[in-house]
């Protein structure tokens, strides 16, 4: 479906929608990650025995419980355990995969003890917010079977995030969002727990920004808006904002939150009833709030919401020795670096890079069909090309017949698939394909022109498909009279020597389609702006993951993200506006280097001549001096347009006053050096014609476009130069 038509942009409209609606989704659940993990970061493990009304971190070791069951696979009792039976099977093409077969968990509430007291936890005041962040206690495959196993056994320290309820002695999980918390029980490092929590988040906050920018792509798309520059400012704005917004936001929510909690402890302290303990957990408290302040922002929101409202504590020596040992044993979230991680990490900076280069390649193809003047066939010029028109069959080349329908045509390409499988494991195999293409007539209203079309990239406006058994065929196929669009290099024809047709160049593109060029704009801007859009979220998740793995993801990353990503996308202008000047350059390189081909040719024929014209003409002293001055000076270079302007006129005129002088000599008109000269002279008389009209325009746009900014500037810094040019009279 065609992305200009009706249908095709009300599809693009919710599919953008459904991108956005998705990105803001995953940011804000990337955002509270990162949110409850610096929360968790700037809470000590507070003794048992210190619990007051609130949020706490704790860790304790879970004791006997009378409720305990023994767990399905292991047999242990456990006061939690989640379990899951996996088979191990192939599918119809023989890959091994794995599907669940049987899962479930169970668990109540237990009791947990340090060396000050004992407290009682209570998952069931929020079982499924509970986050169950517990060791494998058991994993066996049995045949194809797997059992797994996860349980919290009593002996088992466990570090658990909740809030106390001092009326029931227990912890609880629920009231802890207003607080940026987690409801966590976990049996691993938190510090690991944490870099886990941060990877997560940066991954979320990744995928959110790659959404937000193919959402924003895809509504610029069904707007038929396919300008680059439109969309890196509706990409900065939208991304640059979206992240500078809520990264501050959220740094405001998080100090307020932990600043009122701060206030809510120290108030045991005014109080007057506060123990040894609660006063060193106080102090710990306070003392790693302001260590978390991990940038510039941070250190701001700190001083303008919480200095104030974060009086220290007065200690003793003994209180200020716990506060600090508290202190001390708080260790930074960090991410334990796996293979697999590393791998994925270095995998999506690796295709990020791909998918600019595809980015970069897609809109240079898109900005070149724009910029290309639409020719006739009558005034086709040599080099790449435009053209509109029907397409002719060519009597000297028979039409093909496709192989599944037996229809005319020019081109097609044929695939046989098998399939395998079943139901939602169906797949198509291709076994067999072949291309096939002979040349054709491009007819317009001026005339037409001849296409050789093996080497393009053809659209192919119909196709044919027949099911028989367990086989696809499927035919697209290029027929006569059908209109196109043809982007391409127009040569001289091998058959026809003086005329141009349009022929595969390996450094120009060569495109046919039968859809509209607005239409193919359009299309080829879109893929432009899907691949910027995952490679920006590729970018980010690369950055965020080695962030994540020294635990120092935050808010003011978001902002130095944001940041970025105005820098990834004026990378990405700079790289593009680059290869155009250097596709420029080498468009007037080659005009020049086949000009000077053709001069050299010329000169060459100088010396043959003058041995011939010696001998029968030699009392001709005009006539001599010009071809000896020809002969004896340098082949002129495009080095200096004037200067080659200079020798063809030289050569025009001595070569016009040996046609005059001939007609005197009737031996000279059927020898074999003078006919060769003045045939080789004719001939590439019409090719300089072309090829200075070529090089004319080449070098008018190149001259243009490292004159005008913002081409102006890198022309400066890589040291673009003009090139000269022929002047309009001798052009």
């Amino acid at each position: 479906m065609a992305l200009a038509s009706t249908p095709g942009r009300i599809i693009t409209t919710l599919i953008a929608i459904a991108c956005l609606a998705g990105s803001w989704h995953l940011m804000n659940q990337g955002l509270e990650q990162m949110t409850e993990t610096r929360q968790m970061q700037r809470l000590p493990a507070t003794p048992l025995a210190a619990l007051a009304e609130g949020p706490y971190l704790m860790e304790a070791t879970v004791t006997d419980a009378p409720g305990a069951r023994p767990a399905p696979y292991s047999g242990a009792p456990a006061v939690f355990y989640r379990y899951r039976l996996q088979e191990r099977y192939r599918d119809s093409d023989g890959d091994t995969r794995l599907r669940t077969l049987e899962s479930d968990q169970w668990g109540e509430r237990f009791q947990v003890k340090d060396a000050t007291g004992a407290a009682t936890v209570n998952p069931e005041t929020n079982q499924p917010g509970v986050d169950w962040n517990l060791r494998r206690t058991f994993n066996r495959q049995d045949g194809d079977l797997i059992y797994s196993e996860w349980a919290l056994r009593p002996g088992d320290t466990a570090y658990v995030v909740g809030h106390f309820n001092r009326e029931h002695r227990e912890v609880r999980f629920d009231g802890l969002s207003g607080f940026s918390l987690p409801a966590l029980i976990s049996t691993g490092k938190l510090e690991t727990n944490g870099g886990e929590r941060l990877f997560s988040a940066g991954v979320r906050i990744s995928i959110a920004t790659g959404l937000l920018a193919l959402g924003l792509a895809l509504a610029l798309t069904a707007l038929k808006i396919h300008r680059l520059w439109v969309y890196i400012l509706m990409v900065t704005i939208g991304v640059s904002g979206s992240l500078a917004w809520l990264g501050v936001s959220r740094l405001n929510q998080e100090w307020s939150a932990i600043a009122t909690l701060y206030e809510s402890r120290y108030q045991q302290l005014r109080e007057g009833s506060a123990s040894p303990l609660v006063q060193a957990d106080i102090a710990a408290l306070e003392q790693l709030i302001r260590l978390s302040t991990s940038g510039w922002l941070d250190r701001w929101m700190f001083r303008t919401i919480v200095e104030e409202r974060l009086p220290a504590p007065e200690l003793g020596d003994q209180t200020a020795a716990l506060a600090a040992a508290a202190v001390e044993k708080k260790q930074p979230a960090r991410l334990e670096y796996s293979i697999p991680v590393m791998v994925l990490t270095a995998g999506a900076g690796l295709l990020a890079l791909f998918l600019m280069y595809l980015a970069i390649k897609g809109v240079k193809l898109k900005r070149l069909i724009e910029a290309v003047p639409t020719s006739s066939a009558a005034g086709l010029s040599f080099g790449l090309s435009e053209l509109k028109g029907q397409i002719r069959a060519d009597e000297q080349y028979p039409l093909l017949t496709d192989p599944l329908k037996n229809e005319n045509c020019v081109a097609f390409y044929y695939k046989v698939e098998e399939r395998s499988g079943s139901d939602k494991d169906e797949k198509w195999k291709t076994i067999e394909s072949r291309k096939e293409q002979v040349p054709f007539w491009l007819e317009d209203d001026h005339g037409r022109v001849r296409v050789y079309p093996e080497g393009a990239t053809i659209d192919y406006p119909k196709t044919h498909t027949h099911n028989r058994g367990d086989r696809r065929y499927t035919v697209r196929l290029l027929a006569p009279d059908v209109k196109v669009y043809c982007l391409g290099f127009a040569g001289l024809d091998n058959q026809r020597p003086d005329r141009l047709s349009v022929q595969q160049d390996s450094e120009t593109p060569f495109l046919i389609s039968s859809k509209d060029e607005d239409d193919i704009v359009l299309n080829r801007g879109a893929r432009s702006f899907v691949s910027i859009a995952a490679s920006l979220g590729l970018f980010l998740f690369t950055a965020t993951s080695l962030l994540a793995a020294d635990g120092r993801f935050s808010p003011d990353n978001l902002l130095l993200s944001a940041l970025m990503v105005p820098l990834v996308l004026c990378l990405y202008l700079g790289v593009l506006h680059y290869n155009d000047m250097v596709f420029l350059k080498n468009r007037v390189n080659r005009a020049r280097a086949n000009i000077d081909t053709i001069l050299q040719q010329r000169h060459d024929l100088w010396p043959m001549l003058e041995n011939t014209v010696k001998a029968a003409m030699a009392h001709e002293k005009q006539l001599m001096a010009r071809i000896v001055s020809l002969r004896a000076e340098p082949p002129a270079s495009m080095e200096s347009a004037a200067n080659v302007e200079r020798t063809l006129a030289r050569e025009q005129a001595a070569t016009q006053v040996l046609k005059a002088r001939i007609e005197d000599y009737p031996e000279m008109k059927n020898h074999e050096v003078v006919g060769r000269f003045m045939a080789i002279m004719a001939d590439t008389e019409s090719y300089l014609a072309l090829l200075r009209n070529s090089y004319t325009d080449s070098a008018m746009i190149y001259n243009t476009r490292i004159q005008t900014l913002p081409d102006l500037l890198l022309a400066w810094l890589f040291r673009f130069r003009p090139v000269s040019q022929f002047s309009k009279d001798g052009s």
